[in-house]
């Protein structure tokens, strides 16, 4: 795995925001918000994002490439650009449910567990935005 380097907005800007389903209810002024809690992280073929079990530090979104997510060796899912993971451990406050990994190269932009709690705390109504529309996909 390798992250942009640190800075203003650790490689997002509002449009990058913008251009995921996730974040499509999201006003240009919440977007530019937002970048500040966000950052880029860029993983190669074959590398784990997380694993099952593990302790929930981050949600991701794919921005480009493939993934998938696996758990007790099984297949779960195949995921591409738009879609999003790991956000179950991050409402839940719970263990990764499934191992994801990149399975083309990958380009996530993903918040921390820390980001989001100071986000729910700075914007309380961008975070709710967000947790409702991740707890509508995990209750669907």
């Amino acid at each position: 795995m390798t992250t942009v380097p640190p800075g203003p907005s650790r490689g997002v800007d509002a449009d990058r925001i913008l251009a995921q389903p996730l974040f499509a209810s999201l006003t240009r002024r919440d977007a530019e918000e937002f970048v500040r809690f966000c950052e880029l992280k860029h993983f190669e073929p074959g590398r784990p994002v997380f694993t099952q079990g593990g302790l929930a530090a981050a949600f991701f979104v794919i921005e480009s490439g493939e993934a998938e997510a696996t758990a007790d060796g099984e297949s779960l899912r195949q995921m591409g650009p738009g879609e999003w993971f790991g956000e179950i451990g991050i409402v839940q406050h719970s263990p990764r449910s499934a191992t994801v990994s990149a399975t083309s190269p990958l380009t996530v932009i993903a918040m921390t567990a820390f980001e989001f709690r100071r986000l729910e705390a700075e914007h309380p109504d961008i975070a709710r935005t967000l947790t409702d529309t991740m707890q509508d996909r995990l209750q669907g």
